[in-house]
């Protein structure tokens, strides 16, 4: 029964590739492996900050997604090269911040790197929480101090 079940799972993986390589051909594009997403950084903000922040990263490789959480403040989902991503912070009153944390830590393929950034209004730095994906059991999360700072012009 179990090799059986492997065949059909093994023909719907076959189905599936084929049936990218036909949607690329039609659209005129060419076709793509599948391609492993092995750095996650997600970047999150404490409940005290401000809700018009907007954060984007940007680099070789890198894909992002903002959305925003139930009290306002940002999620930045960061792909790909996680470790080259420029991130950038901003406010509508001209404010920018930035961190360089995710080239500094260690990426696995176990999970993404959650990074909560306890940030201070009135303050030019705020503190960083970095906890990975199921290792609650294992590490302690590590708050990088001052990691979150403002941009000087």
């Amino acid at each position: 029964m179990r090799k059986w079940l492997n065949w059909i799972g093994l023909g719907l993986m076959a189905a599936a590739a084929a049936s990218m390589i036909a949607a690329d051909a039609m659209a005129g594009e060419p076709s793509r492996g599948w391609e492993p997403t092995a750095q996650k950084f997600y970047l999150q903000f404490s409940i005290f900050a401000p809700g018009d922040l907007t954060c984007d990263a940007t680099g070789p490789g890198v894909r992002t997604k903002l959305s925003r959480g139930i009290t306002g403040a940002p999620l930045l989902r960061i792909t790909g090269n996680a470790d080259q991503a420029r991130i950038l912070c901003s406010r509508p009153d001209g404010s920018r911040y930035t961190t360089d944390l995710n080239r500094t830590l260690r990426y696995n393929t176990s999970g993404a790197i959650r990074a909560t950034v306890t940030f201070q209004p009135g303050q030019d730095t705020g503190s960083v929480l970095v906890q990975r994906d199921g290792e609650n059991d294992r590490l302690v999360p590590t708050v990088y101090p001052r990691a979150f700072v403002k941009v000087q012009e």
